[in-house]
């Protein structure tokens, strides 16, 4: 569930590279080739050592469903691969991993399957006390953007931030570089009560029966009413295997300042490129964001008092929820629904810079979308391009033997495998990324209202997003600032 793509700042256009295919041989992985052969051998055993007529029964029937299990797809999964998802999800029924509820015992950290393995360290620095997450081997850094507005800037400024923002990725990737993964997720919701404490001083309730001070609050309760916020943040992940440091804990250096490192070296190239400001976040707000990806009306506990904006801490050893049930095709966290899709297909060929607004700033409030990106070795890149491009020659020539013509979509992937091997060529970082939304809504009817207005998003930013039946829990994870998503 894994694309590459490439940026070139020279250009006007994004181009979200050529999808990866397989890897043995015709566009086959090596284990539908592997089941293909095993298949054959199937067959041909029956045939040779039954002399009667059950023998070829069973061995071309054998044959054919293990030729099904690997060239037919169904949902767009092989069903090899629907066994394997369905095998999974039948093991958590039987070991109960499908429902949580939060221990009653003080000091129970036990977390629900989309937060399992994760702990939000506080680490002291000079700037204050800043947040980790730790994730098993990988150590994130979590960054709050304010990013400058684009809509409202003209094509040369808005060129130009494109063009930094790729020579940031450039800066992530370039070799001996810490950051292992790097993501981005946006969240939008509604504002409702929130759109009082967040715009109105806390100086205001005091005078709150003067004609302007009430005057004013219902205007922002009625904009609050239809108005949605759009939360952005980067999150920068580092090994915390790195030297001989082996395990994730509190005082374990050199992981935690790495990732500070980095973090604080994406800031501050961030600011200079003019692409906005940003601040690391610390460990009570860094649970808040995971508590609230889990259930949106978390951040909504001080919505109506008049003592601030700010919202109930929630203590950083505990971001999970109280309860939360998995389901084939659902995830039901707190008082929250929420349905995960992997975006299955990119725009193909070069699209507009802003292809992707229909499905990021489009539709219903209560939508995360997620892009995990990893920076890959340029040698190995190069290596990689140029096997694809020897693989999408011998594939062309079998099937010319066979008598197939090439597809539109096969000249256009085997010229971007082509474009691609230029830019790395020119020195253009090269990343493995993928695509995630998960869409919450308060009632199971809600959320399917919400879905099928996240398809018609995808079908106007030129992608095909899909239902991950089955990793619901999973997919969860993948729309939370943890750099989840990649194999």
């Amino acid at each position: 569930m894994t694309d590459e793509s490439h940026h070139d700042p020279s250009r006007d256009h994004v181009d979200f590279g050529a999808p990866r295919t397989g890897t043995a041989l015709a566009g086959l992985h090596w284990r539908q080739l592997g089941l293909l052969i095993c298949a054959g051998l199937w067959a041909l055993a029956w045939t040779r050592f039954d002399d009667g007529t059950l023998g070829p029964v069973i061995g071309i029937a054998g044959a054919g469903v293990l030729a099904g299990a690997v060239l037919v797809r169904a949902g767009g999964r092989l069903p090899l691969d629907w066994g394997v998802v369905g095998g999974a999800f039948a093991v958590r029924i039987t070991r109960r991993q499908t429902r949580y509820r939060r221990p009653r015992q003080l000091g129970a950290t036990r977390l629900p399957a989309h937060l399992a393995g994760i702990r939000v360290l506080c680490v002291a620095t000079d700037q204050g006390d800043l947040g980790l997450v730790g994730d098993r081997t990988r150590l994130v850094a979590v960054v709050r953007v304010n990013a400058e507005p684009f809509g409202l800037a003209d094509g040369a400024v808005n060129a130009g931030r494109r063009a930094a923002w790729g020579a940031l990725l450039s800066g992530l990737a370039r070799p001996g570089s810490p950051v292992t993964r790097v993501q981005w997720v946006t969240r939008s919701s509604a504002l409702g009560p929130r759109a009082r404490t967040r715009y109105v001083a806390p100086e205001a309730w005091v005078r709150r029966d003067e004609p302007a001070v009430r005057s004013y609050l219902e205007v922002i309760d009625t904009v609050g009413a239809d108005a949605q916020e759009h939360d952005l943040l980067v999150a920068i992940g580092v090994d915390a295997r790195s030297g001989r440091r082996r395990r994730v804990g509190d005082h374990a250096a050199p992981g935690p300042q790495q990732a500070l490192d980095a973090a604080a070296e994406f800031i501050e190239q961030l600011s200079a490129s003019g692409l906005g400001s940003a601040h690391i976040m610390g460990s009570d707000e860094l649970a808040q964001a995971i508590r609230v990806g889990g259930d949106p009306t978390a951040g909504d506990e001080m919505s109506e008092s008049p003592f601030g904006p700010e919202p109930l801490p929630i203590d950083p050893a505990d971001p999970g929820p109280m309860a939360a049930d998995e389901a084939w095709g659902v995830y039901r966290c707190d008082g929250a629904w929420h349905a995960s899709f992997w975006v299955s297909q990119w725009p193909r060929g070069e699209a507009d810079p802003d292809v992707l607004a229909p499905l990021v700033l489009a539709g219903h409030p209560g939508r995360a979308t997620s892009v995990v990106m990893q920076p890959r070795d340029p040698a190995r890149a190069v290596r990689d391009a140029e096997q694809a491009r020897l693989q999408y020659a011998a594939d062309d020539e079998l099937r010319e033997r066979a008598g197939f013509m090439a597809s539109v979509r096969r000249r256009r992937g085997q010229a971007a495998i082509s474009a691609h091997e230029r830019e790395l060529a020119d020195g253009h970082a090269a990343y493995r990324f993928g695509g995630y939304v998960t869409v919450s809504e308060p009632t199971r009817d809600q959320l399917e209202a919400a879905c099928l207005a996240l398809t018609t998003s995808a079908q106007l930013a030129h992608c095909e997003v899909r239902r991950l039946w089955g990793e619901q829990a999973s997919g969860l994870s993948c729309t939370l600032p943890l750099c989840r998503g990649l194999a």
